[in-house]
């Protein structure tokens, strides 16, 4: 029961408080039931309605209204308030979690498990909060029934459970193939994906792209099958919640009568209570789609919470100084490291390596594709904690513990490197500094910094480098990590890069690794570490 966990029942004082009000709207309802059938009663006797009968109405009826809104409004607030709540916790973990369990789940399961899923339970909650207070109603509206004839309270209540019953059943087996659906659905996203991120492939490659909508069509047409065969049982199972309400009136027309002869009175009001039971019923049966699809949202938010969790890692995510700041050696002793599969086959491996690095070096790591060098990166600057081997600051090993600590070193542009339209985490900078900055990347023509952001993004690939560039030059850390940064420059920045860049980080005392194919520039860096296949060793040449 995911939406239980997500109302936290055991916060007792506001559930309770909710229920209270709710309680009170379902007792306006059946004071209502009660009011207009004692009218409907004088007009068929044509006895003159009594001005406290109408007071009462009235009364009744701003009693209903007043609590039936705070009823909602209460409600709506409280799930809301633990949707955000839950948003917020998964979010947390998110920003908490080692690289490779998100590049794991992937970047679209967490969108769709934070944002997609989520929305849909806030934009439809309110229909939840209204089968809830439907239930209430009903309860009412039963009881007052059982005022009238208790035999009939019994009768009613009887039939009208085992039609839930019989309802509730038929939509668990429907959710089995709801669940499907979400199948084809996740299958169909993801074919898209072929059409938006391999456009240009497919533009130059007809046959691809025949063969792709071709592939796409099949999973639409497969979903199209799945969702009309759903909504065939969906109808079906409408027609018979409908269906049982207006046996419902049957059973109290002609089979209550048996019970009371003489008494048609009380027919007549238990045949005007079950009509306003059909209200709440719709209300239940309708909502039920809801819940099932709120399930099985709720169901892939809990499991990426739980894998989360499983694979959370210990340590401050914010450290106020870090232990390794103003190092003067790090060692990668035996570092070994292995991509794996689900059955844990081994798809790339590298290590064991060795590497010391002084501070105010500059070390290049040169390598063909698949070499390996974003993975050996992705170690040295703690993204990735490495199975085997250590990593050792000034003789302090760095630990799980640790580790951001350690992260706090660095500052890094990989090449699928995200850009910020705002400088997060440094408030204080100042304006006329980051312009400053902007004017010697040779961007002032084509973006502005003001009010604590960037006026554009829409730069080319090589602009945006030098923009990531400007954001690390003002974090200002201790060791700059450079993953194919030039590759994307035209030649008269990469002089600059290779000719004044890395020598005044290098006077700065900051410590580079950048990876490069830029084999006229080899000569700029202090040492040269070439990659293959995951081995790594000392080029010749290196300074």
């Amino acid at each position: 029961m995911y939406l239980l966990r997500l109302l936290e029942i055991d916060r007792h004082v506001t559930i309770k408080g909710i229920v209270l009000v709710t309680s009170l709207a379902g007792l306006g309802n059946a004071t209502l039931i009660g009011i207009i059938n004692k009218g409907a009663e004088q007009a068929a006797s044509k006895q003159p309605f009594s001005a406290q009968l109408v007071l009462l109405y009235i009364c009744a009826f701003a009693f209903y209204y007043i609590a039936n809104r705070a009823s909602l409004q209460r409600a709506n607030s409280y799930l809301q308030e633990r949707l955000g709540a839950l948003r917020k916790r998964i979010v947390g973990k998110i920003r908490k979690a080692p690289l490779r369990t998100i590049e794991t789940v992937g970047h679209g399961e967490l969108f769709a498990a934070v944002a997609q899923e989520t929305n849909h339970l806030s934009q439809n909650l309110l229909i939840f909060v209204s089968a809830i207070q439907s239930v209430f109603l009903l309860i009412f509206c039963l009881l007052y029934i059982a005022t009238l004839s208790v035999p009939s309270f019994v009768v009613v209540t009887t039939f009208m459970a085992a039609g839930l019953w019989i309802f509730w059943r038929r939509r668990v087996a429907l959710n089995i193939l709801l669940a499907k659906v979400y199948g084809y659905e996740a299958a169909m996203l993801d074919s898209m994906q072929g059409f938006t991120e391999g456009f240009q492939e497919i533009r130059l490659n007809a046959k691809k792209n025949d063969s792709l909508f071709r592939n796409f069509t099949h999973i639409v047409d497969d979903l199209e099958k799945e969702v009309v065969g759903v909504g065939r049982d969906w109808v079906m199972l409408l027609q018979f919640a409908n269906a049982m309400l207006y046996a419902l009136v049957g059973v109290v027309i002609f089979v209550l009568p048996m019970f009371f002869e003489g008494h048609t009175d009380v027919i007549y009001k238990i045949v005007a209570a079950s009509i306003f039971i059909i209200g709440p019923v719709t209300a239940i049966t309708g909502a039920t789609n809801f819940y099932a699809k709120a399930e099985i949202g709720l169901g892939h938010v809990y499991r990426l919470e739980e894998l989360l969790d499983k694979a959370a890692q210990t340590g401050a995510l914010e450290p106020e100084v870090s232990r390794f700041a103003g190092f003067s050696n790090i060692e990668f002793e035996d570092i070994s490291f292995s991509y794996r599969d689900g059955s844990g086959q081994t798809l790339f491996a590298t290590g064991p390596w060795s590497l010391p690095l002084k501070r105010g070096d500059i070390t290049f790591f040169v390598g063909g594709n698949g070499s390996g060098k974003s993975t050996v990166m992705k170690l040295m600057c703690g993204l990735y904690l490495p199975d085997a081997g250590r990593i050792v600051v000034d003789g302090q090993e760095v630990t799980e513990e640790s580790a951001q600590e350690y992260r706090e070193l660095f500052s890094a542009i990989f090449p699928d490197f995200h850009l910020f339209d705002r400088l997060h985490g440094l408030s204080d900078v100042d304006p006329e500094k980051v312009n400053d900055l902007i004017k010697r990347m040779e961007l002032e023509e084509k973006v502005i910094f003001d009010d604590g952001g960037f006026s554009t993004l829409e730069l080319s690939t090589g602009q945006r480098k030098r923009l990531a560039l400007i954001v690390g030059l003002l974090e200002d850390r201790d060791i700059y990590l450079f993953d194919e940064w030039a590759a994307d420059q035209d030649a008269h920045f990469r002089e600059i890069f290779y000719g004044e860049i890395l020598p005044g980080l290098k006077k700065r005392g900051k410590t580079v690794l950048a990876v490069t194919h830029d084999d006229r520039y080899w000569s700029c860096c202090d040492h040269r570490m070439a990659l293959d296949l995951g081995t790594m060793e000392t080029a010749n040449g290196a300074a």
